[in-house]
């Protein structure tokens, strides 16, 4: 422990504890570091706030070639917020309240022209908001939207059909859904060539089991092989064949899989010409912040969350 016990700094912060207690924010909760050091937990987050405070400084004034931007929440499905991190450091520069064009825009304004012009590639999730806010902001750089999301906008056209076919009942019968099917809906979303044996047959046995659920399943893994294309060139190719595939049996569930595919078709494409670059980073920091969120038992300040955030994304220096 370094509390401080000599008679002169008793019951003062010295510039050793708060490092300390700055350290143990990364682990405990707020709470805990004031029992632990006696302190309030107003002092503690205080302290906490003025070092997050820093530390963002610091790194937002960097240059940041290459940006990352997803989504958390605060609560499951309540109070978002909008995650901002440099995709070659790895540090979380900025959580900015709420996950809209108006939240990230006031990001960008805050950097300033100068910041934003160095930016050159920019990774999202596929947002409207996002997207608005970088075209007028960051104009001149390359938007790539995350090839995790794509890839599950592609999966729902699948899913969608599965759910309509599996039905052999009214709700509420036993069985409500055919089995098969049912037991294998896994296994559908699977790349071909990840399954192998014995799941292999099964899944083979499930598709079986309605012509238009196996036609969509050879549909999705057309899809997938959009990201597996050597350059963009061949991507538009395999996008071609998808479209040209889907015309001849026109699944309605798939529709929405071309309405994604004609809206963000440059995003998409960007992404063979941006060293195949993913969100990938952001979506492990984010895993990190639901560990920070079941430490300190949720947030309902936005501000404590971000200054917490900051601290916690990187180890201190």
């Amino acid at each position: 422990r370094h509390t401080e016990t000599h008679p002169a700094i008793d019951n003062k912060m010295t510039v050793r504890l708060a490092r300390r207690i700055v350290a143990d924010a990364r682990q405990l909760s707020i709470t805990e570091i004031g029992r632990r050091y006696g302190f309030s937990w107003h002092t503690v987050m205080t302290l906490v706030r003025q070092w997050s405070q820093r530390i963002g400084e610091h790194r937002r004034h960097k240059p940041c070639p290459v940006l990352l931007i997803d989504e958390t929440s605060l609560r499951r499905r309540h109070r978002y917020v909008t995650v901002v991190q440099n995709a070659e450091t790895g540090e979380v520069l900025a959580v900015v309240a709420h996950r809209d064009y108006r939240a990230l825009s006031s990001f960008f304004l805050s950097q300033g022209r100068r910041w934003c012009r160095r930016v050159k590639v920019v990774v999202t999730d596929g947002s409207q908001s996002y997207r608005a806010a970088i075209g007028r902001h960051l104009g001149h750089a390359t938007h790539v939207v995350d090839r995790f999301h794509v890839v599950r906008w592609f999966a729902h056209g699948l899913i969608e059909v599965r759910r309509r076919v599996q039905r052999i009942g009214e709700i509420g019968d036993r069985p409500a859904f055919h089995p098969e099917i049912f037991r294998t809906r896994y296994l559908q979303l699977a790349r071909s060539e990840r399954v192998r044996g014995e799941a292999f047959a099964r899944l083979a046995f499930g598709l079986r089991q309605d012509p238009e659920l196996l036609e969509a399943w050879r549909l999705l893994q057309q899809l997938y092989a959009i990201y597996d294309a050597a350059d963009e060139d061949e991507a538009v190719e395999r996008i071609e064949a998808f479209v040209h595939a889907w015309s001849r049996y026109e699944i309605p569930e798939f529709r929405s899989v071309l309405k994604a595919l004609a809206d963000w078709m440059p995003e998409i494409l960007a992404f063979h010409r941006c060293e195949r670059i993913t969100n990938g980073r952001l979506e492990g920091t984010n895993n990190k912040l639901g560990v920070l969120k079941r430490i300190a038992y949720g947030f309902v300040n936005a501000d404590n969350f971000a200054a917490r955030a900051l601290i916690w994304s990187t180890p201190m220096a």
